[in-house]
């Protein structure tokens, strides 16, 4: 059409008008069709993310003396955009690796992480002291939870071995219950209790705050685990099998499910 208005100037002129006319009323007995409507795939709960950090392989690359180092190191320089509990038994594992580079960058990272907490525990131990001469109880309440989380997240990012592991646990446990005789229906705090009590292997102790633990209403997927496995240390057999099938009535955990299925084969 453009052709034939540029080789005839009025007669092609006209024609593409008339070309774009009989175009308008050729289109307007086609009907836009509706979208289809398309079932939702069936949601699976246990199907993991495409984007998760997968640890596993990371571990094995790091271990491989084989590899290349500067690789070895951007994979080691990648573990601080991770959390801590999956970054520091990674970051362990590489300390004794033949490469000193590895070896130095592995323990920095590590030191950092454990600093970072510890200047964190100095703040609030600083609140807590201006709490304790203004005689704030709510204050101090509040430095002793933030304390108890602090010290326990020293514990669950594995920062600090041997003895000092040992003081992180009793002063978590210190703090904890300190706000539970102010709060004692908190139930994620008794939660920590029992926890920190069997760390401590005092485990009649832990067993009752694991009871109670879920007598105040939390799910028993969070307790069943601990409770088997605390089980499994006093050598009750019987009982940690039948707590495990409890657990196997549970379709949402399917980490354990190795386990689970370990413990209610017949």
């Amino acid at each position: 059409m453009v052709a034939c208005s540029y080789a005839v100037p009025v007669a092609g002129f006209l024609g593409v008008v008339a070309a774009f006319v009989v175009l308008r009323l050729y289109r307007q007995g086609q009907t836009q069709e509706d979208f289809e409507s398309l079932q939702m795939p069936e949601f699976d709960q246990h199907q993991r993310r495409q984007g998760s950090f997968r640890h596993v392989g990371l571990r094995s690359f790091l271990g491989n003396t084989q590899a290349p180092l500067q690789a070895r190191l951007r994979a080691m320089a990648a573990l601080q955009y991770v959390s801590g509990r999956t970054a520091s038994p990674l970051l362990r594992s590489v300390l004794s690796d033949p490469s000193e580079d590895l070896r130095l960058l592995a323990y920095g990272m590590l030191d950092n992480l454990e600093k970072r907490i510890n200047r964190a525990i100095d703040h609030e131990l600083d609140t807590r002291q201006a709490a304790e001469k203004a005689a704030d109880e709510a204050r101090i309440l509040q430095s002793s939870q933030r304390l108890s989380d602090l010290y326990w997240e020293l514990i669950y990012q594995d920062l600090v071995q041997g003895d000092l592991h040992q003081h992180a646990l009793r002063e978590s446990l210190r703090y904890c219950e300190e706000v539970l005789r102010s709060e004692p229906d908190n139930a994620s705090l008794v939660l920590r209790q029992g926890r920190l009590l069997h760390a401590l292997a005092r485990h009649d102790e832990a067993q009752s705050a694991y009871t109670r633990a879920r007598a105040l209403g939390l799910p028993a997927t969070r307790i069943l685990p601990y409770q088997a496995e605390l089980c499994f240390a006093q050598r009750d057999f019987a009982q940690t099998r039948a707590l495990m099938q409890e657990l196997g009535q549970w379709s949402a955990l399917p980490r354990l499910r190795p386990v689970i299925d370990y413990w209610t084969a017949p």
